[in-house]
């Protein structure tokens, strides 16, 4: 796994950062640091999609 660097991604897709994120958690071996990683990954896939509400140009429509 190689190490992104800012070039490489765009400091603004933090959908793409969650992504990586998940998939280096997933290579540490088993235990608390993997565990942390992963949430930690989850966390930033939350707030990926917030984000992507927050900035959306149409507003959601009522159900």
């Amino acid at each position: 796994m190689t190490e992104l660097t800012r070039n490489y991604l765009n400091i603004h897709d933090w959908a793409a950062r969650a992504s990586e994120a998940l998939i280096q958690a997933k290579t540490l071996p088993p235990g608390l640091l993997r565990s942390q990683a992963i949430r930690k990954a989850g966390q930033l896939r939350v707030a990926a999609d917030m984000k992507n509400l927050l900035m959306s140009k149409e507003s959601p429509t009522a159900c």
